[in-house]
């Protein structure tokens, strides 16, 4: 039988819009150019440890959890300990987590710490959308003073959006991505990421055809399109779109024999990051860890291994611990990061900006709300409402 809404795209925005449909009662199928599903939200099993694509942490109290949820997606996990180490100048110090490490720390001088702390102070109650059209760097430049503190605000804005743009990057995402990190926080999930796609995918009505992309627009009476980025989408819809530029990141991943000495370890004034996900998620076999070393590439970065693997000495891992690595090269964190000239999150297309009334668009780069996974989420429920708006029209007609 002809299904009410195809979708193009298996990847988690397209599996999300799908589960959703189905679970209006609607037929849907979903069709995917590769013979797998996931994206970039699939995961791998070697030697026993689970490798997400890169590091992934699930934001709590977003649309990604509320949607996921609704679709009796099971999220199990814990959240990681802030306790970690701060790099300024090749040495590494307390990072500062709160009022009491902040005092401790010999990471920042005493007119930085109470620079800091009096930014982080005022990050719950500050208005993000208000900021939108003012970039990260901007918005830094204007909040402190000193280099070591801005420094260190970039730093912070690198490991909550997964950009290293902060001069084009809106100050609406790094202030809301922020105020959720240290607000309700975020997950890392026993079983990596694979097992949101393995549950979407099984969700009852929901139809799956791999290793077919779909050349063109099907004529169905409701099509979502969520195949990765502005371009690939484009080109199926023989549209462009104005988004702001990706963002990169270049991913050791490891897995050891003897957990690190810090749980994490961030660069202040180096673009490096390092995360023990084995200290409170399932990923790793027993007595072993999965940890993984980021870093975040700016617009004109080349990976660097060789200083990646030395960054990964500051959680004191050494070379006979490591039992397996796995390299990502130069992975995509953020198809289109939200810029300021654009008018940051509100600026991004809506799922409706298609040039086709029954066609509709998902992805992290489409719609005004959340960044990363609760991009993709939001815009895939958008999209399956939208797309059931027009199913049930035509069934009245």
């Amino acid at each position: 039988s002809v299904p009410d809404v195809v979708v193009v795209g298996g990847g988690l925005a397209g599996l999300a819009a799908a589960a959703t449909v189905a679970a209006a009662g609607r037929t849907v199928v979903v069709h995917e150019r590769r013979g797998v599903l996931g994206g970039r939200g699939r995961s791998v099993n070697q030697d026993g440890f689970t490798f997400n694509q890169g590091p992934h942490a699930l934001y709590r109290g977003g649309p990604a959890e509320r949607l996921l949820s609704a679709l009796g997606v099971s999220l199990r996990g814990g959240r990681p300990p802030l306790q970690g180490r701060l790099v300024f100048d090749g040495r590494s110090e307390i990072a500062p987590a709160g009022p009491a490490t902040l005092l401790r720390t010999r990471a920042l001088g005493p007119r930085g710490k109470l620079e800091i702390g009096r930014l982080l102070s005022r990050l719950p109650k500050l208005s993000a959308a208000r900021l939108a059209d003012v970039s990260a760097e901007d918005w830094i430049a204007g909040s402190v003073s000193g280099e070591r503190p801005a420094e260190m605000m970039r730093a912070l804005v690198r490991l909550a959006t997964y950009a290293n743009q902060p001069a084009e990057l809106s100050a609406d995402v790094a202030i809301t991505q922020m105020q959720a990190a240290l607000g309700p926080g975020v997950l890392y999930l026993d079983g990596g990421w694979q097992t949101i796609v393995d549950q979407l995918r099984e969700t009852p009505g929901v139809q799956i055809v791999t290793s077919d992309g779909l050349a063109e627009l099907p004529d169905r009476r409701a099509v979502i399109v969520a195949v990765g980025g502005s371009q690939a989408t484009g080109a199926l819809l023989e549209k462009t779109f104005d988004v702001g530029p990706a963002a990169s990141a270049s991913c050791l991943d490891l897995g050891l024999s003897r957990r690190p000495d810090a749980a994490f370890v961030l660069g202040g004034d180096v673009p490096f990051y390092f995360s023990n996900h084995s200290a409170v998620a399932d990923l790793a076999p027993e007595g072993q860890h999965h940890a993984a070393a980021v870093q975040y590439l700016g617009p004109h970065d080349e990976p660097d291994p060789a200083r990646i693997e030395a960054f990964t000495r500051h959680a004191g891992v050494r070379d006979d611990d490591i039992v397996v690595t796995r390299r990502l090269h130069r992975m995509t964190t953020v198809t289109a990061i939200p810029t300021a000239a654009r008018g940051g999150l509100a600026g991004r297309p809506r799922v409706t900006d298609t040039g086709h009334d029954s066609v509709f668009i998902a992805g992290d780069w489409v719609g005004p709300d959340g960044h990363l996974l609760d991009a993709v989420m939001a815009s895939a429920d958008a999209a399956a409402k939208a797309a059931l708006r027009v199913v049930d029209r035509a069934r009245v007609g």
